[in-house]
């Protein structure tokens, strides 16, 4: 409080300056100060100054205080030499103790546009993404912000205040509770008449030292830390499309198994969380790796098939399309299929109903591995293709894994193509040692019946005659490398 009127009279001085922007920081502030013939201690007001600063200058981080925030002030406040208790922000930082999540709402836009008669009802979701979220995140010693409608901005000091409060939000938006302890509060109660059962997906991004963080003259975040929360929340939108989900840097994994060797949080200590990792994702100008934080117990079978992933990842990593890519693609798809909750889709395909199950799809895996052991890949091949088209129309499948499966189907059916374009070149010239005389008249004339002659063609690429297939399909892998570069790329090119 201003206890005397040359106080007040300096305080408003001050506050006219401050209104009219000539301190671009509170040091100049205080520099101006030293130039003013005081007859009085200005601590009083130079506190009082700083709260009104920082509801100019600081956007969302002018909640910050050293009393309430302390982790968080050491991390993003440059303190005065004299009066610590005020500073100004670090403008431009590489730090490892920072980190932000960002939160995007599923269905805000059809909430609003369906409550637009109910303007209470929409007055209490804005006082919750407002008020409520905010206080969320104080309880954890982070801060949080609502931007553009429906997206949210978490900044923490550690992986474990930025994921609890990030959960907390989850938690908070779902009717049922996402995840059902108490060490993951949900402050619904006073909410819970107009929220109803929103999903969340979140990106968490930091505990890097070379990954920058800046913070611009009105207060607002930017920098290659932000820009990777939101690409991972973009990224959780596209394999989470009707879930909440929650997408991190291995950075932020590392973070979090340090901070819980130190002090064991609740959610460390009651395993509460597992970390799903997903491998290396392209984003525009960069590639992070990257994993999936699962807190629904319901999602924890995922865990038994990621050695799977993580075999197919380092073998597309280490360029093994000749041997290992084949099989270690259809051993996910295997893995993927016995540890998932029972499917039934129908579906149709060239005119016919399918039924596709777990152990139809286990079946067809097996009959293409089966064939690629044999050296048939164009059979290979095409039963691949075929559980890709089938993993697609199930919406309970892995989507990272259907996507992997996808693109590696892809690939592959370009080589495939190419194989029988050679051995279609190397039957043309050895139908003598091929076929009876009866069977190379009807052979060459079969060729205007495509039907007849897909069959003896399939017989004729079966004949030892042609030599070494699989040295043919080794060439093949060399002559196109290019063509098989495959990399998870989420996002704007």
């Amino acid at each position: 409080m201003l206890a005397s009127v040359p106080e007040l009279n300096l305080f408003y001085h001050l506050s006219e300056k401050l209104m009219a922007g000539e301190f671009q920081t509170f040091s100049a502030l205080i520099d101006y100060l030293g130039t003013l013939k005081l007859s009085f201690k200005p601590e009083a007001v130079i506190e009082r100054s700083f709260l009104l600063f920082k509801d100019l200058r600081w956007g969302f981080l002018k909640e910050l205080s050293r009393p309430e925030y302390p982790k968080l002030w050491k991390e993003l406040i440059l303190p005065h030499s004299r009066f610590p208790s005020v500073g100004d922000l670090k403008r431009n930082m590489s730090i490892s103790n920072i980190y932000i999540a960002m939160l995007d709402i599923h269905g805000y836009t059809r909430f609003c546009q369906e409550s637009k008669s109910n303007l209470s009802r929409l007055r209490k979701l804005d006082d919750f993404l407002h008020d409520g979220i905010r206080n969320i995140a104080r309880g954890n010693s982070a801060l949080a912000n609502r931007e553009r409608g429906d997206e949210i901005v978490v900044v923490a000091s550690s992986a474990t205040d930025c994921i609890k409060t990030t959960l907390e939000i989850i938690n908070t938006f779902s009717k049922q509770g996402a995840v059902k302890d108490h060490a993951v509060s949900a402050t619904r109660s006073d909410y819970s008449i107009v929220l109803p059962d929103f999903k969340v997906t979140a990106g968490i991004a930091g505990g890097n030292l070379t990954t920058p963080l800046i913070i611009t003259e009105s207060g607002l975040l930017s920098g290659f830390l932000l820009n990777t929360a939101a690409r991972l929340q973009t990224l959780a939108n596209e394999l989470s499309p009707k879930d909440s989900s929650i997408i991190t840097t291995n950075s932020v994994y590392s973070s979090f198994l340090k901070e819980n060797k130190v002090v064991k949080s609740d959610l460390f200590a009651k395993k509460l969380l597992n970390f799903f990792n997903l491998g290396p994702i392209s984003f525009k100008g960069t590639k992070v790796s990257c994993c999936e934080i699962i807190f629904n117990p319901r999602e924890r079978y995922r865990l038994s098939y990621n050695p799977a992933l993580m075999t197919l990842l380092d073998s597309l990593r280490q360029k093994l399309w000749k041997g290992r890519v084949f099989p270690d693609v259809v051993e996910l798809v295997l893995k993927v299929c016995s540890n998932m909750p029972p499917f039934v889709i129908e579906m149709v395909r060239d005119g016919d109903r399918q039924r596709v199950t777990n152990d139809s799809i286990t079946r067809l895996a097996e009959q293409a591995r089966q064939l690629y052991e044999g050296e048939d890949y164009p059979a290979a091949v095409s039963a691949l293709g075929r559980i890709a088209e089938q993993v697609d129309c199930i919406p309970e499948f892995d989507r990272l894994v259907a996507r992997y499966l996808r693109e590696v189907a892809d690939r592959f059916g370009l080589l495939a193509a190419e194989l029988n374009k050679r051995l279609e070149k190397e039957i043309a010239g050895k139908l003598d040692v091929i076929f009876e005389p009866r069977y190379k008249n009807a052979y060459r004339k079969a060729q205007e019946y495509i039907g007849t002659y897909e069959k003896l063609k399939a017989f004729a690429m079966s004949s030892n005659a042609l030599g070494n297939k699989k040295s043919t399909w080794y060439s093949l892998v060399e002559d196109k490398k290019e063509d098989l570069k495959l990399e998870f790329y989420s996002g704007k090119r």
